[in-house]
């Protein structure tokens, strides 16, 4: 394999749906809201956010191989589970993924710098310093949130509040009521179920390494449950936002996607241990987390 292509694998492009669909949201739901839409802005906001991503996705195989969790994990290597592999493999230099890392956050926040000067007020500023240390300190040194039981906290918050809100301030250019942070509760939750749903076949090799990620501290068939429960919830935010008249009745449309969660739960508590058929979780997950929010950013076109 070449190098060129290695660094790709590096990017693992497959999770950038979450973004897209937090971004979807935010936007969407601006236009829903205030009745705004500037494509450019829309534009650079996803860009700068997809560079964003990258960049955490480098950095974790970075933290990864540095740690030794990578070289630890034995049993969870898939296309979404167990890490690229690419540095452990030689494939890239660690000095290398770094840099490629910071060059992707670095096109990020160049776009998040223009975004800030072209609206009122800093808010994209703060939301970009809060994401930027929320996504390096999951895995970076010296705070290691993973290593504390605060990963899945963070990732809700970059993914959720965070993305959503930037997505959103960008096309309204201000806040006017609390109703943005309840919309990008979702996201938070349905990105935060990615990354739940891989820890499984990683568990051995997260406590090997000192992480204390949900299924190690609460144990497999809780943290199933627990994703049964936060799943739901995502769908108890839609429905209270319709009954309270601030969701269009079109948003009830989420419930397209109603029996997903409870699929991949099946799959999960049927295949614990088996991680080539768990996958199937892995996958329903990503694919529950693209639908749910394409479907609430549709609604709120209309």
């Amino acid at each position: 394999m070449n190098q060129g292509k290695s660094i790709i694998m590096l990017f693992r492009l497959p999770f950038l749906t979450v973004t897209l669909g937090g971004v979807l949201l935010g936007t969407a739901f601006a236009y829903y809201d205030t009745g705004h839409f500037h494509v450019l802005n829309f534009i650079l906001a996803l860009l700068g956010s997809c560079f964003f991503h990258i960049a955490t996705n480098v950095a974790n195989d970075y933290f990864d191989f540095k740690s030794g969790n990578d070289a630890a994990n034995l049993s969870g290597t898939s296309p979404f589970s167990g890490g690229s592999r690419i540095l452990l493999e030689g494939l890239v230099s660690p000095r290398k993924a770094l840099t490629v890392s910071l060059t992707f956050a670095a096109l990020g926040s160049a776009i998040g710098l223009y975004l800030n000067f072209t609206t009122p007020g800093n808010w994209i500023l703060l939301f970009g310093i809060a994401g930027f240390i929320l996504i390096y300190s999951y895995n970076g040194f010296p705070l290691r949130l993973v290593n504390k039981g605060l990963g899945e906290i963070a990732i809700f918050l970059a993914w959720g509040p965070l993305m959503v809100l930037g997505a959103y301030y960008v096309q309204a250019q201000s806040f006017t009521s609390w109703w943005p942070v309840i919309v990008s509760l979702p996201a938070g939750i349905l990105t935060t179920l990615v990354l739940l749903i891989n820890e499984f076949a990683d568990k051995e090799a997260d406590a090997s390494t000192g992480r204390k990620t949900w299924v190690i501290l609460f144990g497999n068939r809780a943290t199933l449950g627990i994703y049964l429960i936060l799943a739901y919830a995502s769908f108890a935010v839609v429905l209270a936002g319709v009954l309270m008249d601030r969701f269009p009745l079109w948003s009830l449309g989420v419930g397209l996607a109603l029996l997903m969660p409870a699929q991949a739960y099946r799959i999960g508590r049927k295949s614990l241990g088996d991680w080539g058929v768990f996958m199937g979780a892995v996958k329903s997950t990503i694919l529950l987390n693209l639908v749910f929010l394409v479907l609430l950013s549709v609604s709120f076109c209309f």
